[in-house]
């Protein structure tokens, strides 16, 4: 049954019901909106929710950043043993996820009904926990890595992904594990603007002073690659919901080969590709709203645009210099 919980930080309504949390999103997703989204949804996952349905049946709208920023929720919400499920009812936002690769990473329902009556009724909360419990065991598969922190801001533990990635970029993982002050780290790297603000934002962690989760992005370039992380940074609590320090976790937001990146070409596809979803959006619109032979060749002009964009995604993919995750481009684009 249902109870008082953690309530998340956010302007957007959340129910709970036994582990699970529905959040219920806006009307129109777009640039304007999908920041408080973004972390609204990492608050809830922070509070070790098992299930988040994220209820979009009164969405109407959803651009090309939103749908990205569902599929980066996703992959926290993955590290974390969250499984997100979706409720869609529009027909745009269900071709909007679909264009975008998004409906192959996460289950989409057409209820908030439907989306809990898939958790399976002889499954007891102890084994949700233990399956989950496996899945944050694999964190280092999916390339999150992971550090809690304690009050001091002194590491009291890591996952394998944190030491292989260490290892990787010729680091010491003893000098990165568990004994080691994060703000020491950090202050070794002193005048820096990234480092500092990430330092100001564990600080600001450990005093529970952080309205909710904050992302930071990190340059962790190679000489093959240039990368960029985001690293989420979190106050970390007890079962009693009292503050005993902080979470880091990085993950992989997005990498291009040095020589693309001095040509310009994947920028130049990536926004070429966004304005056309734009384009494709739009008629979207209007063929919703038309009627005769109009709507036979806006919908002939809205499936060339989808396929345009998937071949210029899989061509990016294929050269070796994109970040889109291989998942959204594993299988043709709608017909």
């Amino acid at each position: 049954m249902s109870g008082p919980l953690p309530k998340a930080w956010g302007s957007y309504p959340v129910r709970w019901l036994n582990g699970h949390a529905i959040i219920t999103l806006p009307k129109h997703i777009d640039p304007s909106t999908i920041g408080s989204i973004r972390e609204q949804l990492l608050s809830i996952i922070n509070r070790d929710v098992l299930v988040l349905v994220v209820d979009m049946s009164g969405t109407v709208s959803l651009d090309g950043s939103g749908a990205d920023a569902l599929a980066r929720v996703r992959h926290r919400a993955l590290a974390s043993g969250t499984e997100l499920r979706l409720v869609v009812s529009s027909e745009i936002v269900r071709r909007a996820l679909s264009v975008s690769g998004v409906d192959r990473l996460m289950p989409v329902y057409p209820s908030v009904e439907a989306a809990l009556a898939a958790t399976l009724p002889a499954q007891t909360d102890l084994e949700t926990r233990a399956n989950r419990a496996a899945q944050a065991r694999q964190v280092v598969d999916v390339g999150v890595e992971v550090a809690q922190l304690d009050k001091n801001g002194v590491i009291v533990s890591v996952n394998d992904g944190w030491d292989a990635f260490a290892l990787m970029n010729g680091g010491d993982p003893a000098r990165m594990g568990a004994g080691v002050s994060y703000l020491d780290v950090c202050a070794a790297s002193a005048g820096d603007p990234v480092t500092e603000k990430v330092a100001d934002s564990i600080r600001e962690a450990l005093a529970s002073d952080l309205p909710g989760p904050l992302t930071v992005e990190v340059p962790c370039h190679s000489p093959a690659e240039a990368r960029w992380y985001d690293m989420l940074i979190s106050t970390r609590h007890d079962n009693g919901g009292r503050a005993i320090g902080a979470t880091v976790a990085l993950s992989l937001a997005r990498s291009e080969s040095r020589a693309v990146l001095a040509a310009g070409c994947r920028e130049l596809v990536v926004a070429v590709t966004h304005r056309l979803f734009g384009v494709s959006h739009s008629l979207q619109a209007d063929a919703a709203e038309a009627d005769g032979p109009l709507v036979d060749r806006l919908n002939w002009a809205i499936n060339e645009l989808d396929a345009i964009i998937w071949d210029a995604r899989t061509a990016v993919f294929r050269s070796g210099s994109s970040a889109e995750p291989a998942a959204r481009l594993a299988e043709p684009p709608p017909s």
